[in-house]
């Protein structure tokens, strides 16, 4: 079996261990995604989804790194190679590089990584083929879209797949990357500020210039608009989808509609959701639903949003002072995200952040704020207590920017702590 030289030379580019070469491994993270190593191991094909620069391609490097076979059992290929993106039309194209890997290497398991997977349109109809046949190859595949898994994929490929999904850094990752593994209390509030300002892309935290730090976020940005919701989704007159990033992004955290943000904007409701739905696609936003019984009513009700990185709400809209308990908020959201638990907001006789729920039934509730002073204190522990009262907890907590206390209040204990501590634990 041939194939065109130039694809060659940019696989053996892609995969250095071939020739016994070096290659960059990144910092340790893979302790921080004890699944993927887990997953790695079974014979389901693994998507490691999640945004753009949240590392998904060093936590391949790290894998490839982890198994102990010769260099020529594994074939990575990076689809944002620019000659794999012009020969994207040819729906023979991942299936001859693979065949031609096989019939090369000769050998008896391989571990086949795609990274960027979502440029190719064939890639599920491939893997399915390839799948069901040979039962040598291990698929670990990367995306920056959760429009991978729309319907058509997911039955086309059902059964066959496990998912894990990339986040940028944790505080505790971050302080980690910083080599920042002794030090203060005063230390930590201070790299929690810069934490909360630059947000926590790993090429983010290793850098040192404010500058460069924010040139890098509002390219990422323009990447995540451009690569992952412009292009794919064929969007011509991007102006409207501009102005409601812009806005979305500027109100983190707040309540809003279809219709309301229609109005605010002068696109049309459908317009909104549309174009809302590709940014969370794109993992650059997420949506929160309040709370209740009925799905309908869910459905119906107001939702919140919030970004995947506080860096990028800082490029992108407003001052980093004038909103700073926002900031924790989106903190505080991300971080329940991270840890895979099924959140809500609460609004009822008074609004509570979050509410964590487990088989149906809330088991948790939590309120963000800067601080609690005279005159915000009687409406932040109203909020809270009005989650705990209706969904009969005992224990709610209270996340600030750098108070600790406990509140006994109705036979209810209220725990307040500083964020950045409550994100270490």
């Amino acid at each position: 079996m041939t194939m065109d030289q130039k694809l060659i030379e940019v696989l053996e580019r892609q995969n250095p261990w071939w020739f016994g070469k070096e290659y960059d491994r990144g910092i340790a993270r893979l302790k921080y995604y004890p699944y993927l190593l887990k997953y790695a191991d079974t014979e389901e094909i693994l998507l490691i989804l999640g945004a753009r620069r949240t590392g998904k391609s060093t936590l391949m490097y790290q894998i490839i790194d982890s198994l102990q076979v010769p260099g020529e059992c594994i074939l990575y290929v990076n689809l944002d190679e620019p000659i794999l993106q012009s020969r994207g039309v040819d729906p023979s194209l991942l299936l001859d590089i693979i065949e031609y890997h096989v019939a090369s290497a000769k050998q008896d398991r391989y571990y086949i990584f795609i990274d960027e997977v979502q440029n190719y349109d064939y890639w599920d109809t491939t893997l399915k083929s390839l799948y069901d046949t040979d039962k040598r190859l291990k698929f670990i595949l990367t995306g920056s879209t959760s429009g991978l898994l729309r319907r058509k994929t997911i039955t086309r490929l059902s059964g066959r797949y496990l998912i894990n999904t990339v986040y940028p850094l944790t505080f505790r990752e971050y302080l980690d990357f910083k080599g920042l593994e002794r030090i203060t209390s005063a230390e930590k509030k201070h790299e929690f500020r810069n934490y909360l300002r630059f947000g926590a892309f790993p090429r983010i935290a290793l850098e040192e210039d404010v500058h460069i730090k924010e040139e890098l976020l509002k390219n990422y940005y323009e990447t995540i608009y451009l690569k992952d919701i412009i292009f794919p989704h064929r969007l011509r007159d991007n102006r409207d989808l501009a102005d409601l990033l812009y806005f979305i992004i500027s109100n983190i955290g707040k309540p809003f509609s279809y219709n309301s943000m229609s109005k605010a904007l002068g696109i049309s409701a459908d317009t909104v959701k549309e174009y809302l739905g590709y940014a969370e696609e794109s993992y650059l936003i997420h949506t929160l639903s309040r709370f209740d019984y009925s799905v309908k009513k869910q459905i119906q009700n107001p939702r919140k949003v919030y970004c995947i990185d506080t860096g990028l709400v800082n490029s992108v809209s407003f001052s980093f002072s004038e909103n700073y308990g926002r900031l924790l908020e989106n903190i505080v959201f991300m971080e329940l995200k991270r840890r895979d638990l099924d959140v809500y907001y609460h609004r009822n006789s008074g609004e509570c952040d979050f509410v964590t729920v487990e088989n149906k039934r809330v088991t948790g509730a939590i309120q963000v704020t800067s601080e609690l002073n005279v005159s915000n204190e009687k409406r932040e522990i109203q909020g809270l207590i009005s989650a705990m009262t209706e969904y009969n907890l005992n224990h709610g907590l209270i996340l600030t920017d750098n108070t600790q206390d406990t509140i006994e209040k109705d036979g209810m204990t209220i725990s307040v702590r500083p964020v950045w501590k409550w994100l270490l634990e």
